[in-house]
């Protein structure tokens, strides 16, 4: 191996390329269209509905990935490194609760005491976009994949432009679009993984 290679390089390059598969990016556009969807029709089932079918590539993910790149042991270093990625998606689920539980109080506002209505009247679209944008964050400081950090401007930027198209009860269109573009981006992503990562089992009968 070349001098100016490290093992510490080689690891992390293998972290990184098991969040190449774009099943992530998948289930984060899936709940932010359900989002989107939710605030157009003003039917939160739709919300949950999106939520549980963005289950599916979660909890596929896995088998799918490891048999493509198979199953690769670290070191302790980055063991503990990894960590930091259980502990980030302990807290984005966390933010995806809060999210969800201010986006539900918008449609049950009316038994709001006025001042908090009037809060989540003139900024709740803002603190949803924040929250969803720092999940988009974390999830890039975790996985150190670059693209998650374009997400969270995408998703801020969404929210940011349907707070100014609310009062035309457009707000969920950039939220929506949003999510679509992140949902296809991910599915572009998933495609071109399989293309390029046969099942090991297959590779080794050619």
């Amino acid at each position: 191996m070349p001098k100016n290679i490290s093992i510490e390089n080689v690891e992390r390059k293998v972290f990184v390329s098991y969040f190449s598969d774009g099943m992530w990016d998948i289930y984060g556009g899936l709940i932010l269209s359900g989002f989107g969807l939710s605030i157009l029709t003003g039917q939160m089932i739709l919300l949950i509905v999106f939520i549980a079918i963005a289950m599916v590539p979660v909890l596929i993910r896995k088998p799918i990935v490891a048999g493509r790149l198979g199953n690769v042991t670290f070191s302790i270093k980055r063991e503990k490194k990894t960590m930091k990625y259980k502990t980030a998606a302990w807290i984005a689920g966390s933010l995806v609760l809060v999210s969800g539980a201010l986006f539900s109080a918008l449609y049950s506002s009316s038994s709001l005491p006025a001042w908090l209505d009037t809060m989540f009247e003139n900024s709740f679209l803002l603190l949803i976009g924040a929250m969803l944008a720092s999940i988009a964050c974390i999830a890039g400081y975790a996985t150190a994949v670059r693209r998650f950090y374009a997400y969270a401007v995408v998703v801020f930027l969404a929210f940011g432009l349907a707070a100014v198209l609310r009062p035309q009860d457009m707000e969920g269109i950039p939220v929506t679009a949003a999510g679509g573009l992140i949902l296809l981006t991910g599915i572009v992503i998933l495609i071109r993984f399989l293309r390029n990562n046969p099942n090991i089992d297959q590779g080794a009968d050619r």
